[in-house]
């Protein structure tokens, strides 16, 4: 089996039946869905109770793994990947919406960029964010077979957020790569598997429509997350090797992807205690950031005005966000 979509889902019955609609609509068949019912018993589950009257609507490649009592959103998923059957999977949100073509353009670009002694270990795609009116940007080089060993720029570029790839899972079963449980740390999952993998693609399609929006996690799980991911190369002996495309990844996730989240929060006192954060993060590495060769040549037109002047961009950001 090719693929496994994996889903915990976390009482939004709605949310999720949109979700497993689009993926029955697949042109390729050769999928499975790991479906992981986290709501717990109170007294009973309802998504297994939508589940009970719309099992056969969505398909018979479905299994069904019931919590009995919420464990999270990571302990669901590492229980998704040690069950499932596909030799890659992919991580999807309640409410997502699987572009009919998934299947058969990852499964195609997989076959056609293949090679004997590389495998393909994660492959990127790009998503639509309807309210935002907007995709997500492969910033890598896109329909080439990159190696993370050689090919450094693919942890300075790769997108953080696990819903723009899917990955090996016999790699990822093999390492005993985990999403840690109880927080999100969904960007130390990819560079945990960065760290061990020989084949990286990026390819141009949209395969999905994703909400940008409120989050029903901690923001700052995603700060925190970096420290594991510094040390986990300092552990496997990394950190200097690929210094500099870690920090250029860091500096850019705050400054972009941490601060486009909160705001979308819109909660006052959240974006103050965020930029304060995010100004403690970057003091420590301001100095260094300067010197680090990626930012000569952005490609990202909006990060660049931001390296041109983060001081005055952070700034701008408190003006908007906290007054």
């Amino acid at each position: 089996m090719f693929l496994s979509f994996l889903i915990v889902t976390q009482n939004n019955p709605v949310k999720l039946m949109k979700t497993l609609m689009s993926i029955k609509e697949q042109t390729n068949d050769d999928y499975e869905i790991v479906l992981v019912d986290d709501t717990g018993f109170q007294p009973k589950s309802p998504t297994l109770e939508v589940m009970s009257e719309h099992f056969y609507n969505v398909g018979k490649k479905m299994q069904v793994i019931t919590n009995l009592r919420s464990q999270g959103f990571s302990y669901g998923l590492n229980t998704a990947i040690g069950v499932a059957h596909g030799d890659y999977f992919m991580i999807v949100d309640e409410g997502e919406i699987i572009h009919k073509t998934a299947v058969a353009v990852l499964k195609e670009n997989v076959t056609k960029h293949q090679v004997e002694h590389k495998k393909i270990d994660m492959v990127e795609f790009r998503l639509n964010y309807p309210h935002s009116k907007g995709n997500s940007e492969i910033r890598n080089k896109a329909n080439v077979l990159l190696s993370p060993k050689t090919d450094k720029e693919v942890l300075a570029y790769t997108h953080s957020l696990v819903f723009t790839k899917i990955f090996r899972r016999k790699l990822v079963l093999q390492k005993n790569i985990t999403l840690l449980d109880y927080r999100r740390t969904d960007a130390f999952f990819i560079y945990n598997i960065l760290a061990y993998a020989n084949g990286f693609l990026a390819i141009e399609d949209i395969l999905a429509d994703y909400e940008l929006g409120l989050v029903n996690y901690s923001v700052f799980d995603l700060i925190k997350q970096w420290i594991y991911i510094f040390n986990l190369y300092r552990d496997l002996n990394l950190y200097r090797e690929y210094q500099e495309e870690l920090e250029y990844a860091f500096i850019r996730f705050c400054l972009v992807t941490f601060l486009r989240l909160v705001r979308l929060q819109n909660n006052k006192a959240l974006s103050i205690k965020a930029i304060h954060s995010t100004e403690n993060k970057l003091e420590r590495r301001y100095k260094s950031f300067l010197k680090n060769k990626y930012i000569k040549d952005i490609q990202e037109p909006k990060f660049k005005v931001i390296v041109n002047d983060i001081k005055g961009f952070i700034k701008s950001w408190k003006l908007e966000n906290t007054k």
